[in-house]
């Protein structure tokens, strides 16, 4: 097991400096530079797909391993989200800088507003979703509810066009992750909550539509998205391919297209390679690479390793994403390779519905000719992914043994908890020493760095308590997560075939 070490008290500016991943030390300096908010999405032609239409059509869901009973970290963690919700029914980020203004200034302190927003909502509803509490069931029912109406609210408020689906502006997670992250999170809850939102059923079947329309006209044939900026926008396309995977299972009928590219997307950043999403924002390259001091505006240009004083270490130059500064993941592999093995289970998951399809048509003696043959090129298509996925979770599971690897940029800011969370996902349907290892090593590294209030904050970047309490709290509960029966099955036909 990697040594953890413990949390140290910085300056009571900074707060407490809880990390844990191996060879951590708490942040220094001022945080990095705002990101410029990115311009509204470019209007582009794409092909045409066919459209979108939620059914009640759900495939069978269950999870990979037994859940365990909520932990009692879990539980104060839940019952801090709780206690922070604000009176509209949303949340806000819980505290830390925020951009304001036309030049996206940063501002933070006792007296700035932090007001609700859709994407720190969304994480909270799915962390308490994810231990088991709905609309209509479970202790903090009255909770889900009131943050589910606050985001269907702003959700029907929301213009059809444009990628965005809220006027708020100047979130830490719009600034580090990308300017979209509210649509993609809106569409992952939506997905996830499907048929289990009560009296607002009509309602979030309405709103799902909407969102998913939203990524389906916008996203470019290499599954990404245009002026997707951003510090780390990797991150936030995990989110969007995941919420895309799990709406069809939900019962959502896509164009496989979609899917395919969410696919490709994803193995591209598997593989390291530099996202289409645009040039770096300048104030990530605004110093040299080798010049940047920790706390410096830019500072994320410094090469792996390169730390002042030891302010942030344990990232390696061999583990950095081969896109680098501008590859869409800061230069850390942890959040490029974390996300792109997660999101290829994600999509292999979402096209393994229309492979049990097409299977069933292919022993219809009524199916046309052209159906069949359809029907065959799907089967193949999902043959090729799986293969394609089955490389990545191997290489998955042999790097996330490497520690350096595990430090992300180099302590703990809310991208490290959201790779986590991807890995984690991905790693239980794995299952055996692999997921063992990974998940003890994230529990108790979590229980240590979590505060006396029940939250997680963050040391870098996206530092807000209710998204990196909600990351971590997923991460705590990735034993919940469900999958296809069809996909369990196949991952037990791999490990009868390997023993």
């Amino acid at each position: 097991m990697s040594r953890l070490i413990r949390p140290l008290r910085a300056a009571a500016a900074v707060g407490l400096a809880a990390t844990f991943a191996l060879n951590l030390v708490p942040a220094t300096g001022q945080p990095p530079a705002a990101v410029p908010t990115a311009p509204p999405p470019s209007e582009k032609a794409a092909e045409k797909l066919s459209p979108v239409k939620v059914t009640n059509v759900k495939v069978e869901m269950k999870t990979a391993v037994t859940p365990r009973p909520l932990s009692d970290s879990v539980k104060k963690g839940l019952t801090w989200l709780v206690k922070s919700q604000q009176e509209d029914g949303g949340w806000n980020q819980g505290g830390g800088w925020r951009n304001q203004g036309p030049n996206g200034g940063r501002v933070e302190g006792k007296t700035v507003e932090d007001p609700s927003d859709v994407g720190n909502t969304c994480f909270a509803l799915l962390a308490l979703f994810r231990a088991g509490h709905t609309a209509t069931t479970g202790d903090y029912k009255d909770a889900v509810a009131k943050g589910l109406r606050f985001v269907l609210g702003r959700v029907e408020r929301a213009e059809g066009d444009s990628l965005y689906i809220t006027d708020v502006r100047g979130t830490q997670l719009q600034g580090k992750i990308g300017p979209y992250v509210d649509t993609f999170l809106v569409n992952l809850v939506l997905a996830e909550m499907r048929g289990s939102a009560g009296p607002d059923e009509e309602r979030l079947v309405a709103a799902l539509t909407k969102t998913m329309n939203k990524i389906v006209r916008h996203q470019g044939a290499d599954g990404g998205f245009a002026n997707q900026g951003g510090w780390a926008p990797t991150l936030s396309m995990g989110l969007c391919n995941k919420s895309v995977a799990r709406a069809r299972q939900n019962g959502v009928e896509v164009d496989r297209r979609v899917l395919e590219r969410a696919l490709a997307d994803a193995k591209t950043a598997a593989e390291g390679k530099a996202l289409a999403s645009g040039p770096a924002p300048a104030a990530v390259a605004a110093l040299p690479a080798g010049k940047a001091k920790a706390g410096d505006p830019g500072a994320y240009a410094a090469p792996p390793g390169a730390s002042a004083e030891g302010a942030f270490s344990g990232r390696s130059a061999g583990f950095a994403g081969a896109g680098g500064v501008g590859g869409g993941d800061a230069g850390v592999k942890l959040y490029s390779f974390g996300r792109g093995a997660g999101n290829t289970q994600d999509a292999v998951n979402g096209l393994r519905v229309d492979g049990a399809k097409a299977k069933e048509v292919l022993k219809d003696l009524k199916a046309t000719d052209k159906q069949k043959e359809e029907a065959r090129e799907t089967v193949k298509r999902l043959g090729e992914a799986e293969r394609a996925n089955d490389k990545v979770q191997g290489q998955l599971a042999a790097t996330v043994r490497d520690e350096k690897f595990v430090a992300g940029f180099g302590s703990n800011g809310g991208e490290e908890f959201l790779s986590f969370m991807h890995i984690s996902e991905s790693l239980v349907l794995k299952g055996g020493k692999d997921w063992t290892d990974w998940d003890t090593k994230m529990r108790t590294g979590l229980e240590k760095a979590q505060d006396g209030s029940g939250s997680w904050s963050g040391h870098h970047c996206i530092t807000g308590r209710t998204f990196c309490t909600s990351a971590a709290l997923l991460v705590m509960t990735a034993d919940r997560t469900p999958f296809p029966v069809d996909v369990l099955r196949a991952q037990a036909e791999k490990r009868d075939a390997k023993e």
